[in-house]
């Protein structure tokens, strides 16, 4: 049996100053990261500032820099915890579902469902981080920190498949996982950075769905009459 990713520290990200190891210091950050997702909400990019945070979350602009030498890193670091919240979630879920005595007998088209649900909260709608917050966590992205993240997800998804073998759905080849984790992300990339109406919205959601269920889904058994004429009978009347 395939193992899942083993959980890991919090990563550091690049240019960031100091990677946090104990509970104060975890709590510094975290409050410098809720001061800024509350000044971005308020004011939007312009007014956010490394000495506004600072002050919000009631540090010294020093305290700050020993973690993050500028705005960029500092809102980069949000986006990496994120991500994490974003795929301890979806790990949390599938878990549970392995261990599931009747998950075979579930409702595939739902599991698929409750799994997009959980990276339209992550990477678009809000999980952890304001949609604001997240619309810039775009602007500002690393193209192979997203692609981590993004493998991070398939790789979980191959594991989950391969384990449930649910008979409404295929253990999806790396081509088709590829594909359908790509296709999500992006859409809800573009959704954030455009501000669509569609974000959020049970139709946006609904359309992401179908789109995984068309490409895992197990095609439906040819019928009796679609195999006599693929044989070059006539249906019976």
């Amino acid at each position: 049996m395939p193992a899942a990713p083993r959980a890991t520290k919090p990563q550091a990200t690049p240019g960031q100053r100091r990677q946090p190891s104990q509970a104060r210091a975890q709590q510094t950050m975290q409050s410098l990261f809720k001061a800024a997702a509350q000044i971005l909400d308020k004011e939007g990019e312009g007014g956010l500032t490394t000495n506004k945070v600072a002050a919000a979350a009631g540090f010294s602009i020093g305290t700050l820099y020993q973690y993050f030498p500028s705005k960029e890193v500092l809102v980069r670091a949000m986006a990496t915890r994120g991500q994490e919240l974003v795929l301890q979630e979806l790990g949390q879920y599938l878990s549970a579902l392995e261990t599931q005595a009747d998950v075979r007998e579930s409702d595939g088209r739902a599991l698929l469902g409750q799994a997009i649900r959980i990276l339209v909260r992550g990477f678009a709608t809000g999980k952890g981080l304001s949609q604001s917050l997240i619309r810039l966590c775009w602007t500002l992205e690393k193209p192979d920190e997203t692609a981590s993240a993004v493998r991070l997800v398939a790789d979980r998804l191959a594991i989950f498949f391969a384990r449930i073998d649910h008979p409404a759905l295929q253990s999806p080849s790396p081509a088709q996982l590829f594909v359908l984790t790509r296709s999500v992300v992006g859409s809800l990339r573009s959704a954030s950075l455009e501000k669509s109406p569609l974000l959020g919205s049970p139709a946006f959601e609904e359309a992401l769905v179908q789109m995984a269920w068309a490409l895992l889904a197990w095609p439906p058994a040819p019928s009796v009459q679609a195999t006599g004429l693929a044989l070059g009978t006539r249906p019976i009347r």
